[in-house]
């Protein structure tokens, strides 16, 4: 089975667990040929790790019609199946792809407009909440199925010298916990809800704890003022953008994702999970098929300062419950996160639509 996967893009944020799933499925006996933008860091990953691969860059990113090189590219590969990710990667894909009778199947990651993936044969979205989007745009149910984004939990096992060595870098004493949130610095992702949580947590518990944020963008700015202006600036730790977050997620002791919108998936949620974090999250979105409320993780309720600083304060408070939230986490990502489950699922879809090509 040949399968042609194509982004328009040059770097993802996503990019190494990706490359693990299309490894995976070579070992799963599918002939896989990928095609991404030049420049950037994929290519050079790709090559690395022996893939086949070809660059393509669209002359009009907006105007699939330009992109005649891909024509010559599912010409030359003659695909079963090409599968894309990314909404401008779907909407050249499925209007080239169509042209030339190879079924479309197009990963949606976020939520979308509709004009993106309506040549798909097929979408395969992140969550049951992107999938819920996308019928409410009206496409039809019997053509999206939800495939979880997968990690390999392997690579986050924790390394407690390394999380040494992160803690004393970072000025952190062995009795202090660290509450630790990473992301992109914009209003949605809600790390001032994050931020005033901690602090109510502060006034209300004896627990030396410490906040690490990681992330960059546009709300940094407000976010230190916010810190300032609350009087905690020696109790919030902002090394900035991380290339590799594992070592702080391994530092760290309480992970949050305190978003004000629904996550499309929430892919830091199951690293941090799969590094040994009880974590917490907001009850919308990715998180409600990743976590059970009291289980494996806590949800909280959107844009509430308070319901982020109570159940932090429970898992502060209760070690015995933190440790048991924090390892049936660790299970959930083996079991239903795993890169080869997640390969499996790909590979049976792919089949589906072999058989009808």
């Amino acid at each position: 089975m040949k399968i042609l996967h194509y982004v328009d893009e040059n770097r993802l944020a996503w990019g190494e667990t990706w490359i693990r799933l299309i490894k995976e499925l070579g070992r799963k006996q599918i002939q896989n040929h990928v095609v991404c933008k030049s420049g950037g860091t994929l290519a050079g990953r790709l090559k690395e790790e022996n893939l086949t691969f070809e660059t393509f860059d669209i002359p009009i990113s907006w105007l699939p019609q330009t992109g005649t090189k891909f024509r010559k590219i599912i010409a030359d590969f003659s695909p079963d199946v090409i599968h894309t990710r990314l909404s401008s990667a779907a909407r050249i894909a499925g209007y080239w792809g169509k042209r030339a009778g190879i079924p479309v199947i197009q990963t949606v990651d976020k939520f979308p407009k509709a004009h993106y993936h309506k040549d798909a044969a097929f979408l395969l979205t992140c969550s049951d909440s992107v999938k819920s989007h996308m019928e409410g745009l009206g496409f039809p149910a019997n053509k999206i199925t939800t495939i979880f984004n997968p990690v390999d939990s392997k690579s986050y096992s924790f390394d407690s010298n390394e999380a040494e060595n992160t803690r004393n870098r970072l000025g952190v004493v062995p009795d202090e916990k660290i509450i630790i949130g990473a992301g992109r610095f914009v209003d949605w992702k809600g790390f001032d809800n994050l931020i005033e949580a901690y602090k109510l947590l502060l006034d209300n518990s004896q627990q030396n704890v410490k906040l690490l944020l990681l992330g960059d963008g546009e709300e940094k700015n407000k976010l230190c003022a916010l810190i300032r202006s609350l009087g905690i600036e020696k109790n919030v730790i902002m090394p900035g953008f991380v290339q590799d977050i594992r070592p702080y997620l391994w530092a760290s002791d309480i992970f949050v994702l305190p978003s004000k919108e629904p996550e499309p998936f929430g892919i830091v949620l199951i690293e941090a999970m799969a590094s040994g974090l009880a974590s917490v999250a907001t009850k919308a979105g990715g998180p409600i098929d990743i976590i059970e409320d009291g289980v494996n993780g806590c949800l909280v309720e959107i844009d509430s300062c308070k319901d982020i600083a109570d159940k932090l304060k429970i898992l502060l408070d209760d070690e015995n419950y933190r440790v048991r939230i924090a390892r049936r986490g660790m299970d959930t990502v083996v079991n239903k996160f795993s890169v080869e489950e997640i390969a499996n699922r790909h590979r049976e879809i792919y089949s589906k639509f072999k058989k009808l090509s």
